[in-house]
């Protein structure tokens, strides 16, 4: 554009093109405005030609083009000759991308953000067949005892056993607890929506030898949101994802072999040094077990390579909300009690609690779970072993009314004979639970050194 409006200026009778030239072509690296740059500034407009000059102008006019002309010389030669340049500033490498989280920013990608907790991000939503429609076995059937009465309800597309008494888990599916057999996720009242507060949670859990880097858990948000999403399942949870609903979770439970965790994401729009959240992606108040209450092995208050109960109470204190987690196993137990505190109070009224939210559970896997069992399992690559976990006698009861006891557990066995040892190249699968349920091929737990030692399962043939 200077280009354009020098050469179209006339200097007396003549154009001046080869000053104008000399200046455009001056090498870039040279950094500041030049003298020469600073002339065709003051002349970068257009301006419509003169009138053609007298013969007594023309002399003078000529002069006055020579002048302009020497002076965008000097200018020229000013420019050219070499400045000392200031020290480059080097910007920072881009982080690599992050496969698998597309459209995400950059605090989002990081292993250790928010983003990396979301069980949506690494899971399923069960929604059906063509049309949502449940094939046989598909329904979910699950028996709730709600003070003293078994009620039905649904978790479509979850594996349910023991007459729909215990669930049995395997990644990456999530699942919605539901009032009927179906996958209609954009109604609110299909959903059973238990009101917690003066309640308490009881179930019992069976691990499996659920590894670092699993994560089995059960939690409350407050979905449906208007519009499907990428999953087509209406959800929403704290970390507010670009392409799916924003809204209130709170994590009841997530966890492995290694630790338990319990996690209270409001949405109060004020968090300090994050002002673009409009929820508490980190979470606040938390709960987590110490590996001296609930790790693998005798040592510890829970050995959770065993059956143990987990009960959560809601409890009310004068209109403010504790929540109170408890996990027992033979006599012995662990206590943890989260609140009262505003961000709690904000999940009972705005969540809400007290209206009642969505119950989502579910079992997923990422090999950089270390914000949640890191100090068990440390800060490296972790591999998910996948061994099917069961969550079995679910039970919801007023607060000060008895909790129905656990069934008893099965009259040990007599004492097996030892089993042989084993020859090169018996057995063909990890399993678990007999050959109830074995690892697939590919799988992480699919190889003989793995099984019993990493994943708790025995190496048989199946």
């Amino acid at each position: 554009a200077l280009y354009s409006a020098r050469t179209d200026r006339h200097v007396g009778p003549y154009r001046a093109p080869h000053a104008t030239r000399l200046i455009m072509a001056l090498p870039s690296e040279h950094p500041g405005p030049s003298d020469a740059e600073a002339l065709l500034a003051e002349g970068a407009a257009p301006r419509e030609a003169p009138p053609p000059p007298t013969r007594r102008r023309h002399a003078a006019l000529a002069a006055v083009g020579g002048f302009a002309v020497a002076a965008a010389l000097c200018a020229a030669w000013s420019a050219w000759w070499p400045r000392p340049r200031p020290l480059a500033t080097v910007a920072p490498a881009a982080a690599p991308a992050r496969v698998g989280f597309v459209g995400l920013d950059a605090e989002s990608a990081t292993p250790r953000s928010p983003t990396m907790k979301s069980f949506v991000a690494h899971s399923i939503p069960f929604t059906g067949g063509r049309g949502g429609h449940l094939g046989g076995g598909e329904d979910g059937k699950l028996l709730i005892n709600e003070d003293g009465v078994w009620n039905t309800y649904y978790l479509p597309g979850a594996k349910t056993v023991d007459g729909g008494r215990t669930v049995e888990y395997r990644p990456p599916w999530r699942f919605y607890l539901m009032k009927s057999p179906t996958t209609d996720y954009s109604n609110a009242d299909n959903f059973y929506k238990v009101k917690f507060p003066g309640k308490t949670f009881t179930v019992d859990m069976d691990l499996n030898g659920a590894s670092c880097g699993c994560n089995l858990n059960f939690y409350l948000v407050d979905m449906p949101v208007g519009f499907p999403g990428k999953g087509g399942d209406y959800y929403c949870d704290a970390q507010c994802f670009p392409d799916m609903g924003c809204c209130a979770e709170f994590d009841m439970n997530e966890g492995n072999a290694n630790v338990q965790q319990i996690t209270n994401h409001a949405c109060t729009h004020n968090y300090g040094g994050h002002p673009d959240w409009a929820c508490n992606k980190w979470g606040d108040p938390e709960d987590k077990s110490r590996p001296s209450q609930f790790s693998l092995g005798p040592g510890h208050a829970i050995d959770s390579r065993r059956k143990f109960t987990f009960s959560q109470e809601f409890r009310m204190e004068g209109g403010r909300l504790r929540v109170i987690t408890t996990m027992s196993q033979e006599g012995r137990s662990v206590s943890m009690s989260m609140g009262p505190n505003e961000q709690l109070q904000a999940m009972l009224h705005d969540g809400s609690l007290e209206r009642g939210m969505a119950f989502v559970t579910g079992y997923w896997h990422d090999p950089h779970m270390n914000w949640m069992d890191g100090e068990a399992c440390g800060g490296g690559e972790e591999h998910c072993s996948e061994s099917p976990a069961r969550i079995s006698n679910w039970r919801i009861t007023t607060n000060g009314r008895p909790v129905p006891p656990s069934p008893p557990s099965p009259a040990p066995s007599p004492t097996p004979a030892p089993e042989p040892t084993p020859v090169p190249g018996e057995g063909n699968s990890c399993c678990w639970h007999a050959c109830g349920s074995c690892s697939k091929s590919g799988e992480w737990c699919a190889q003989k050194d793995r099984c019993a030692k990493n994943c708790g399962g025995k190496w048989l043939t199946c």
